[in-house]
């Protein structure tokens, strides 16, 4: 989905003008291995009919706080454990919070929602992917 130029594209329409739109955006990033998307910070860059209107790293740093609701996760010969690792706005056993992200108002007709992140290439049999999730609130 994201491995093309113009990333993911949504289009929507308003049926009347509409005041203070919120984008409720969840996004976290899998695979790759040690080179993918899940271990390295990528920009995700959220387009409002053709302009930026947010552009952020989506990224964890305090995975290793939950490392007691996994303890089979992977363990490492070092004492690491594979859910002591940052990640991309993701650590296993808790929950992603949104963001929200405004939109201002918007006229009524039709508008255009695009999400770009640079996806990254496979790695051997190990792939690359985002799972976005978006919702419109006003």
């Amino acid at each position: 989905m994201f491995d093309t130029e113009k990333g993911l594209q949504v289009t929507f329409e308003l049926k009347e003008n509409t005041e203070n739109v919120q984008l409720r955006y969840i996004t976290t990033g899998h695979g790759g291995w040690g080179g993918g998307d899940e271990f390295n910070q990528k920009v995700n860059t959220i387009y409002l009919n053709g302009e930026v209107v947010h552009k952020f790293i989506p990224w964890r740093v305090d995975c290793g706080s939950y490392r007691l609701y996994n303890p089979v996760s992977g363990n490492f010969q070092n004492g690491l454990s594979s859910s002591d690792l940052s990640r991309s706005n993701w650590c296993p056993a808790t929950v992603t919070p949104p963001v929200y992200i405004d939109l201002g108002n918007l006229p009524a007709g039709k508008h255009s929602i695009e999400i770009d992140i640079p996806q990254g290439a496979p790695e051997g049999n190990s792939f690359s992917y985002w799972n976005v999730s978006g919702v419109l609130l006003y």
